[in-house]
């Protein structure tokens, strides 16, 4: 699975009933600046951090379906400000936490889940970027599959273009960033190896390609 995400354009679609079920509440908040694919991205990474590192499926997967559709509140000229390798405005990259955390709490009501797991989730969400430290294991699978979007195939061809950067420099960026962004040992590794991989894609002159291979997932 981790393969085909850093690999192939193919992003295989979430099936598991719940799940889809969140996803299709969320997925009208995540038609903005790539994330309806860096949410399915790191809904796989989150399925494969729980599966080597433990926590709760029932927290982290709404969680990590939910935790960017404070993104719809801003337009996408004040989303660039508040991410990436300098971030601007940290108040606006709160403001999505803070709606985020909101909306987030109104689907899953709507769906009737669990009030006790709602308000835990909530609570991941409200901070899954501006918190450094983790609260507990799920927390830590969250912040690490959100940020992993960025070392696969596909989230660095999105994100080296929106931070207008080049490949290599971008991924010098990612480099340097690695070793203080992630708290599990299995995100930690998955990073290092798939930043190799981006350098032989570097080496390999992929981004410099007239159409990538990955270019349908432009507009998800």
């Amino acid at each position: 699975m981790i393969t085909i995400l850093s690999e192939i354009e193919n992003v295989p679609d979430i099936e598991d009933p719940l799940h889809k079920s969140i996803f299709e509440k969320a997925e009208p908040y995540l038609r903005t600046r790539h994330n309806v694919i860096h949410t399915v991205i790191s809904y796989w990474y989150a399925m494969h951090l729980l599966s080597v590192e433990g926590g709760a499926r029932s927290i982290v997967a709404p969680a990590i379906l939910l935790h960017d559709v404070g993104w719809s509140t801003l337009s996408e000229e004040r989303q660039l400000l508040a991410f990436g390798p300098v971030v601007k405005e940290p108040d606006l990259r709160r403001q999505h936490e803070i709606e985020g955390a909101r909306l987030a709490g109104s689907i899953l009501r709507r769906l009737q889940y669990p009030e006790d797991l709602t308000g835990k989730i909530e609570l991941i969400i409200d901070g899954h970027d501006s918190r450094a430290e983790a609260i507990d294991i799920d927390d830590m699978i969250v912040k690490d599959s959100d940020k992993l979007f960025r070392f696969s195939r596909i989230g660095f061809g999105i994100y080296f273009k929106v931070f207008e950067r080049e490949p290599a420099s971008y991924l010098s960026w990612l480099s340097r960033v690695t070793e203080k962004w992630f708290f599990t040992a299995t995100a930690l590794r998955l990073a290092r190896e798939q930043a190799a991989k981006r350098e032989e894609d570097l080496v390999s002159k992929l981004y410099e390609t007239a159409v990538w291979p990955f270019c349908r997932c432009e507009n998800r």
